[in-house]
């Protein structure tokens, strides 16, 4: 369990210059009034988030781009600090002298939002967009080699567009692609715009699609229940099963432009404000999340507990009014369909490589969080004897497995080694040529 988040998602404003009939945020109807920090006190939540040691930042709004020199400063600042950056952004804000500014930045990637690539389609849900000027900032995007995911946020006004949009990103050079069932404003339900179960498993078949045919790498952006999954998705191993977990609370925070503190966008639940009190006692406040205190009812005696915890909490408070309901989605505990672990093969004579840039946070009473993936993806907590030899590791390789095991003596000690190697190599720390 984390002492701390392991990322802050961070609104730079609430300005946007779209009204996303899907928004989960506003009631893109009503905008209210601006009510932003100042540069200051925005690099001062920054700084905040460096003190506490927080692995990774999302620059999000509203439109980030709004404030440019706000968004330059901040990724700037948490660069120079060694946090993995990502921006949030429609795009259509996007200057060359900000690709220019963000690229000296060393900005990490980016997620672009794109409803669809029909300009009727485009304009009818971004209300004030324009599918050409997109189009042409992603353009620039591309063409300045920073990695990009664009995600199709997916309502019953785009549904049919899922396959269409992603070939035309596709030509566009485009190599990743999430395609979200739209999720609900808690506060501004839009129950009329949701997919239906039968539609949101053709999306799923959509979403294969453009991996086996296009060869995008796909995603979705919303977790949804394990049981609701096709068998076919569980023999592809899909990463969406094995990581796209509701992380709200868990991993992640989120912090508006006041300073307020929540699970994560989509949840209007205040749990404190980092001007008045600290991170860790907002998240101590949070620990409903992390200890199973929202999971369902009958999602606890799935074989998947662990790893979908009911799905998004948030949807389901926004159709429920409860956090610990069952998503829409649910079906009920299943047996999964579930690939045998690969067997890791070596010898003596391999060599063991470090991948990576280990970064690493003591948490509670002799256990670390480790990663080295610049993104976190390999995140794990481990204890002291495990940290050591993960730190040492970095320090002395490259070397063969006979050089690591010269030391290691008696049966039990060897077994107890390659336990802990294989561990080591299933989470990407080292690899083995």
């Amino acid at each position: 369990m984390l002492r701390l988040p392991f990322q802050a998602q961070v609104e730079i404003t609430d300005v946007c210059n779209l009204r996303c009939k899907h928004c989960y945020h506003f009631d893109t109807d009503n905008m209210p009034a601006s009510n932003d920090l100042s540069d200051d006190a925005v690099l001062q939540v920054i700084r905040k988030m460096i003190d506490n040691r927080i692995y990774s930042l999302v620059i999000t709004g509203g439109e980030p781009l709004a404030r440019p020199k706000t968004l330059i400063r901040a990724a700037e600042l948490a660069k120079t600090a060694g946090m993995y950056v990502s921006v949030n952004t429609n795009l259509l804000l996007l200057t060359p002298q900000i690709i220019s500014a963000l690229k000296e930045s060393d900005i990490d990637s980016f997620l672009v939002s794109c409803p669809a690539s029909e300009p009727d389609i485009y304009r009818e849900i971004t209300r004030l967009g324009d599918y050409d000027k997109f189009t042409q900032k992603l353009r620039m995007l591309l063409d300045a080699n920073f990695s990009c995911l664009v995600n199709m946020v997916v309502t019953q006004t785009n549904f049919p567009l899922i396959r269409s949009t992603a070939r035309d990103l596709k030509k566009m050079g485009v190599k990743r692609f999430s395609v979200t069932p739209a999720c609900l404003n808690v506060e501004h339900p839009d129950l009329d715009g949701l997919l239906s179960k039968k539609q949101t498993i053709v999306l799923l078949e959509d979403l294969r699609w453009c991996a086996d045919v296009l060869g995008l790498e796909v995603d979705t952006l919303v977790a949804l229940p394990k049981c609701f999954f096709p068998v076919w998705w569980w023999e592809r191993s899909s990463p969406l099963l094995k990581y796209r977990t509701c992380q709200a609370g868990r991993m992640t925070v989120n912090i508006s432009n006041i300073g307020d503190v929540r699970p994560c966008p989509h949840n209007p639940i205040v749990y404190g404000n980092l001007f008045k009190e600290s991170m860790e006692s907002i998240w101590d406040k949070m620990a409903v999340y992390r200890n199973n205190g929202t999971v369902p009812g009958i999602c606890k005696s799935c074989a998947a507990v662990e790893s979908c915890r009911g799905a998004c909490r948030t949807n389901a408070m926004a159709v429920t009014g409860r956090l610990d309901e069952p998503d829409r989605l649910t079906i009920g505990p299943v047996n999964f369909f579930e690939k045998k672990r690969r067997n890791v093969i070596f010898n003596e004579n391999s060599i063991v490589n470090f991948r990576g840039k280990l970064r690493w946070r003591n948490e509670f009473d002799g256990y670390y969080s480790v990663t080295s993936k610049r993104g976190g993806g390999n995140l794990m907590v481990v204890n002291e004897e495990m940290f050591r030899f993960i730190c040492w590791m970095e320090k002395s390789l490259p070397l063969t497995i006979k050089e690591l095991t010269k030391n290691i003596a008696g049966d039990s000690a060897i077994k107890s080694f390659i336990r802990i190697f294989e561990a080591v190599i299933r989470k990407e720390f080292v690899s083995i040529s």
